[in-house]
C-alpha cells in the first residue's frame, strides 16, 4: 500500500468537473461494468423482470432501499475521509456490507480498474478502493462537488443494468431510455437523501434483489459475472 494518503484538493470549474465525471463514468472508461448485471439476471431468469414497467420497479426499489442509497452513503463518507486511515476504514465497511460472494467480487473488481485507471492519468493514489469509496476519494482529489457527483454515479449505475437487461429480455431502446429517464429523478433524490449519513446508516430492504445476486452464483447458463 501506498504511503499516507494526502492528496491537495483542487479547485475547478464546475464545467471541468462535469467533463471528468461524464469521462469517470462513461461506458467507456475501462471499469468492465457491462459484465455486471448486480442480479438483474437471475430476476428475469425467474420471470420477477420481464418488461420494461418490472425493469422500472425493479431498479427503483434498488435505488432507494438497496445498492444505490448504501453506494451514495459511501461516496459521501470516503469523499469527507481527511487521511487514508479514515479511507480505509469507509473501504472495509463497504466490503463488509457486500450481500454475497458476487457483490463482493463487483466491488473489488471495478474498484481495481477505477483505481488503476485514475491513478495512472491522475496520479491520486487510490490504490485499489472499492468502487463507490474510490469514486468518493477521486471527487474529492480532483476538487468536484460530490452534492453533484452522486446523482452522476447512481445515473450511470442505472443505465449500465438496463444495458444489461437489453441483453437479456426483449427492450427496444427508445423504451429503455425511457426507464433511464423515468428513474433520473429519483437519483437525484437518493444522493440528496444521503447528505449527512454515515456508514452507520447503511441499511437494506432490496430483498429481493440481494437474494437474486445470491442466487445468480449458481444459475446456469449465464452470461453476467453478477
Amino acid at each position: 500500500m501506498a504511503g499516507p494518503w494526502v492528496i491537495p484538493t483542487v479547485n475547478t470549474p464546475m464545467d471541468d468537473g462535469l467533463l471528468v465525471l461524464a469521462q469517470w463514468l462513461s461506458p467507456g472508461f475501462p471499469l468492465g461494468s457491462f459484465a455486471y448485471s448486480q442480479g438483474l439476471e437471475s430476476a428475469i431468469a425467474d420471470g420477477v423482470v420481464g418488461d420494461a414497467e418490472t425493469l422500472e420497479l425493479w431498479l427503483a426499489d434498488t435505488l432507494a432501499h438497496g445498492t444505490g442509497r448504501t453506494d451514495a452513503i459511501l461516496i459521501r463518507t470516503a469523499n469527507a475521509a481527511t487521511d487514508r486511515n479514515a479511507l480505509s476504514e469507509v473501504d472495509a465497511a463497504a466490503r463488509a456490507f457486500a450481500s454475497c460472494a458476487g457483490r463482493s467480487i463487483e466491488l473489488h473488481d471495478m474498484g481495481a480498474a477505477f483505481s488503476n485507471t485514475v491513478d495512472a492519468v491522475w496520479a491520486f493514489g487510490l490504490d485499489g478502493l472499492s468502487f463507490p469509496v474510490g469514486f468518493g476519494a477521486a471527487c474529492r482529489a480532483r476538487g468536484i462537488d460530490v452534492d453533484r457527483a452522486g446523482p452522476f454515479y447512481l445515473h450511470a449505475g442505472v443505465a449500465n443494468v438496463v444495458a444489461a437487461a437489453q441483453r437479456l429480455m426483449p427492450l427496444g431502446q427508445t423504451r429503455a431510455q425511457g426507464v433511464i429517464a423515468a428513474l433520473s429523478p429519483l437519483c437525484e433524490r437518493v444522493a440528496a437523501e444521503t447528505r449527512g449519513a454515515t456508514p452507520d446508516d447503511i441499511a437494506t430492504a432490496s430483498f429481493a434483489a440481494d437474494i437474486a445476486a445470491m442466487r445468480h452464483e449458481t444459475l446456469e447458463p449465464r452470461i453476467f459475472r453478477t
